[in-house]
């Protein structure tokens, strides 16, 4: 090769060597042009799926439910079996300790009550022209004077004094005329606290009837299912009979007065 077909040659290899860095390349069309020319895409990034990921890139994070923070009652049913549990944090309310007002024991069937005087005092008012102490059944019933059930033989000494006292007195009490054999010319007769005993409603008690012997040469009717008063003298007189009562109380020299 002559010196000029090297100077052509050398010089053909530099410009090839030059070629890159003039920031030239090929157009759509074959044809050469500068980057600068080009057309870039309309969103001005080429997107992230055409871009191929890069080998140290850090991967996007996934978030599955099974990484979700667990919810309260989550952690409640997860908590280990060895894990100690939390106190109540509601105190039980304290009983309290202070004695109650004191409850009178139901006595049991059968059993006698604790006998006591219940009425330590009773004043009385007169009435009528005779002078006659009003009395009731409430007076004389032992239940509720002595809180003696049943009634025992030795009554009468426990009784308070103001009841001792209407011994041999001359009282008058309202009642029902138990029934007799006879409807006219009833010389004796019992008197009943109410008038259901006088029909055999229920089963009396020793203070619920006692008997009534009239004055001599004084006779009455028979009054069913009607109250009256009688007036005579009082008398505690306790009769028992293997060991059962079977009189308490009675009047003699009596009246009936009919309103």
């Amino acid at each position: 090769m002559d010196t000029f077909g090297k100077t052509v040659w050398i010089a053909l290899v530099a410009g090839a060597a030059l070629l890159p860095l003039g920031g030239c390349t090929k157009t759509p069309g074959e044809q050469f042009a500068a980057y600068d020319q080009l057309k870039k895409p309309s969103g001005g990034l080429a997107s992230d799926a055409a871009r191929p990921l890069e080998a140290n890139a850090e991967k996007p994070k996934v978030t599955t439910p099974s990484a979700a923070k667990p919810d309260a009652l989550t952690r409640l049913t997860s908590i280990p079996s060895s894990a100690p549990v939390a106190a109540n944090p509601i105190a039980p309310a304290k009983l309290s300790s202070a004695p109650g007002p004191p409850v009178a024991p139901t006595p049991v069937a059968g059993s006698q009550r604790k006998v006591q005087v219940l009425i330590p005092f009773r004043d009385f008012k007169t009435e009528g022209q005779d002078g006659a102490i009003r009395v009731s059944y409430d007076d004389i019933d032992l239940l509720k004077v002595l809180n003696m059930d049943p009634v025992t033989p030795d009554a009468a000494t426990k009784m308070p004094p103001w009841l001792k006292n209407l011994e041999g007195r001359r009282i008058r009490i309202r009642g029902f005329m138990y029934p007799t054999f006879q409807q006219t010319g009833v010389h004796a007769f019992g008197l009943a606290r109410d008038n259901q005993i006088c029909c055999f409603g229920r089963n009396p008690k020793i203070y619920d009837v006692f008997d009534v012997l009239l004055r001599d040469g004084v006779t009455t009717n028979y009054l069913p299912n009607r109250p009256f008063d009688v007036v005579g003298v009082f008398h505690i007189r306790p009769e028992a009979d293997n060991g059962k009562l079977f009189r308490l109380y009675e009047m003699d020299d009596a009246t009936v007065v009919i309103k």
